[in-house]
């Protein structure tokens, strides 16, 4: 999940340094230590009330490799979570990552040992955000403490040692320093993983879709209480998480008009124990409340304002790919990226979105033109697109560049959804 156009002066509210008391610190510290195996377990760890654990709170649970693409590719994702258990094994992800990445993870037990485990050969071809936390108050590491410009994770990684022992560090966005071409697809990238989800979809339906984006695909490590605190992603789409290794919890709230108050009060926070007043009100306002094992895929909406929290004692390695998908609703919300309804804090910036509209717009076009020609046969592609393409058409910007479906192929597609209902 993408905050970058939100940077941490720009939007995080400046809150005064708090001290947690000693003894919730201490009873923190020893939950985190046990096994955790389930949402309840993970509850316990953070110290979050077991009302959580309502049915109407829980994802939509998938063994079936098949139902979780169509669900990524055709299904709401707009206040659901949707995870595929086991799904890094099951999408053929298990060597995306590069080995002595995943190594360094499952060897170390803090982000600081993950860092020099990597070593410096690797920390100099990659990019990252490096946070820094101590009793909440986090801080971004930007510039060394002479004011040189930090680019590198290596540059990070020695800025780090002038920073306190006791503060906690996350890793976000981490990617290559340097574009290169895909191998699987040949196309400019700079994500870290050999292979995502993208290429289990398969390139021609991957291809098909509004939007996705290898290009920046970022990684995350963090280790217990370490994560995202609550946001809602600069452009309003769907992101496919694979969680290598650790356990974490993902919270989403209501999209849209219904949490925009609870996101002004409490956008860029992360409610690690001990809760603080109000707190857990907040989170019985959830939507859904997800446990995330080792091994597990998960889909949500980057729409919804969502938090994101490492609950294991072992290090969470979590990477993510966005796109946008066929389905009305999602592509509905991906049109109120960069309006009024879009929470203030964390709009794209102009420049940004026009570029990913012009994305949008080629691949929606192309997508028109394989279907009116008989290239693209895919039957529920075709069912989906024409209203895909038709709501797609009501911005003005993508008006202009997206041919619209011949009617009678749109009729033609509607009757076969018809009859595959009836």
């Amino acid at each position: 999940s993408r905050y970058l156009a939100c940077t941490m002066s720009s939007c995080r509210k400046e809150n005064p340094p708090q001290t947690a008391r000693l003894a919730d610190l201490d009873a923190a510290s020893s939950s985190s230590s046990q096994r955790v195996e389930s949402l309840e377990d993970a509850l316990d760890v953070m110290g979050w009330p077991h009302s959580l654990l309502s049915a109407e709170k829980q994802p939509t649970v998938l063994t079936d490799t098949e139902a979780f693409l169509e669900l990524l590719m055709f299904g709401r994702h707009i206040d659901e979570v949707i995870v595929l258990r086991d799904g890094v094994t099951a999408l053929g992800q298990e060597k995306a990552l590069p080995s002595h990445l995943l190594q360094a993870a499952r060897s170390e037990d803090s982000v600081r040992a993950f860092l020099n485990a990597m070593g410096d050969e690797a920390l100099q071809k990659l990019r990252g955000r490096l946070y820094c936390t101590r009793n909440r108050d986090e801080f971004e590491l930007k510039e060394a403490k002479n004011g040189t410009t930090l680019d590198t994770l290596l540059d990070k990684k020695q800025a780090l040692a002038d920073e306190a022992e006791d503060c906690g560090v996350y890793v976000g966005e981490l990617r290559c320093a340097a574009k290169y071409r895909h191998p699987l697809d040949g196309r400019w990238a700079k994500t870290a993983l050999k292979c995502g989800v993208k290429d289990a979809v398969g390139r021609e339906r991957a291809d098909a879709l509004p939007y996705w984006d290898r290009y920046d695909e970022g990684v995350f490590v963090g280790g217990c209480f370490a994560g995202s605190p609550m946001h809602v992603d600069q452009v309003h789409w769907s992101n496919v998480g694979k969680n290598f290794c650790g356990s974490k919890l993902l919270v989403i709230w209501p999209y849209g008009e219904v949490s925009r108050q609870l996101f002004d009060e409490h956008n860029y926070e992360l409610f690690t124990p001990p809760l603080r007043g109000g707190e857990g009100a907040v989170l019985e306002k959830a939507c859904k409340v997800v446990w995330l094992g080792p091994g597990d895929v998960v889909i949500f909406s980057g729409a919804n304002a969502h938090m994101v929290v490492s609950v294991s004692e072992a290090l969470s390695v979590t990477a993510y790919e966005s796109f946008i998908n066929l389905n009305t609703t999602n592509l509905a919300a991906f049109l109120d990226t960069g309006t009024e309804q879009q929470y203030r804090q964390c709009r794209a910036r102009k420049a940004m979105l026009d570029d990913i509209k012009l994305d949008v717009a080629d691949a929606t076009d192309d997508l028109v033109e394989d279907i009116q020609s008989g290239m693209l046969s895919d039957l529920l592609i075709r069912q989906h697109a024409p209203a895909a393409v038709e709501l797609l058409r009501t911005d003005p910007s993508l008006a202009l560049k997206i041919r619209p479906m011949e009617r009678s192929m749109a009729a033609e597609e509607g009757a076969h959804k018809k009859a595959r209902i009836g």
